[in-house]
């Protein structure tokens, strides 16, 4: 009676060890985590403008027409004395105040200018002459020049100027000329409306 009760048992185990061999077999993969799709970005819009690779056109950047700009041209107006379109190369506004600027370039060449509410109201130029001058100037011209001299005072002594630029904000001009002499010696002088405010010199004797 021992023995078959012992055999049952023993029949019973293998059973239910079977059972849980088989529910591990069957048991199911846990799912995988699903991945969310990264946003698609693409590239972000600049709002920068493009550089332009234009030098100005056809203008003809020289030192005739830009002594024809004046204060209070149209943008028009100074593409018509310089010839042609000028790269525009800041602009900004405040409110009722809006600037731009241009230059027109040719080599090493130079002219620009800055309209404020559509009317010029600087210009400058760098290297539409020689830096090796006629001018006939000295040490002692250059001090016979003095702050609160007009410029036409300062021409009878040092001659006609080379205009280097020109600006006006409100009742103030400033204006900027050089004279060049020999062996790129040079003179240079600022005047606030119309007094010279500060004089310097390189290479006289």
């Amino acid at each position: 009676m021992k023995k078959t009760l012992s055999l049952v048992l023993a029949a019973l185990m293998l059973v239910v060890l079977g059972c849980s061999l088989g529910g591990l077999g069957t048991k199911e993969e846990p799912a995988p985590t699903p991945v969310a799709d990264k946003p698609d970005t693409g590239d972000s819009t600049s709002t920068d403008k493009p550089e332009s690779t234009s030098s100005g056109g056809s203008a003809a950047v020289n030192y005739e027409n830009f002594s024809k700009l004046k204060f209070d041209m149209s943008y028009d107006e100074a593409k018509g004395v310089m010839g042609g379109d000028g790269n525009e190369t800041s602009s900004s506004k405040s409110g009722s105040y809006e600037s731009k600027s241009y230059q027109w370039k040719d080599g090493r060449k130079s002219v620009r200018a800055r309209f404020r509410n559509g009317k010029l109201a600087s210009r400058s130029q760098t290297g539409l002459t020689d830096s090796d001058g006629k001018a006939d100037i000295s040490q002692a011209k250059f001090n016979e020049v003095k702050t609160g001299m007009s410029y036409d005072e300062a021409k009878k002594i040092l001659g006609e100027g080379e205009l280097v630029s020109e600006s006006r904000i409100a009742s103030t001009t400033l204006t900027s000329y050089i004279w060049k002499g020999p062996k790129y010696s040079s003179i240079r002088a600022s005047f606030k409306n119309d007094e010279l405010s500060n004089k310097y010199q390189s290479g006289l004797k």
